[in-house]
């Protein structure tokens, strides 16, 4: 937990998402490489949306941060999906032949 400034009973959205990172984090060593990084990217991109997070403060704060999760991952697809449709416009979809 962290330390809180004397005259402050109720910690910030900030303060918690970063006492939820500091506990989530643990599981870092026991992941494989490439999780390690997509575990640090995931909390990271909560923390970075912490103030978006603040204005709709939640009683259990890893519901906050899994929910910026979920919005930086929905960033993440829509990115890819525009490269794609960008980079493919032309392009003929290949479907698999039906087996019957």
């Amino acid at each position: 937990m962290s330390v809180r400034k004397m005259g402050r009973t109720i910690p910030t959205v900030r303060e918690q998402l970063n006492d939820e990172y500091r506990e989530w984090i643990k599981m870092q060593p026991f992941l494989p490489q490439d999780q390690r990084r997509a575990l640090r990217e995931l909390l990271d991109a909560a923390l970075q949306r912490s103030d978006a997070g603040s204005i709709v403060p939640r009683p259990i704060p890893s519901e906050t941060m899994f929910m910026l999760m979920l919005i930086h991952l929905e960033v993440k697809i829509n990115e890819l999906e525009e490269k794609f449709k960008d980079g493919n416009a032309g392009a003929s979809v290949i479907r698999p032949t039906d087996p019957r």
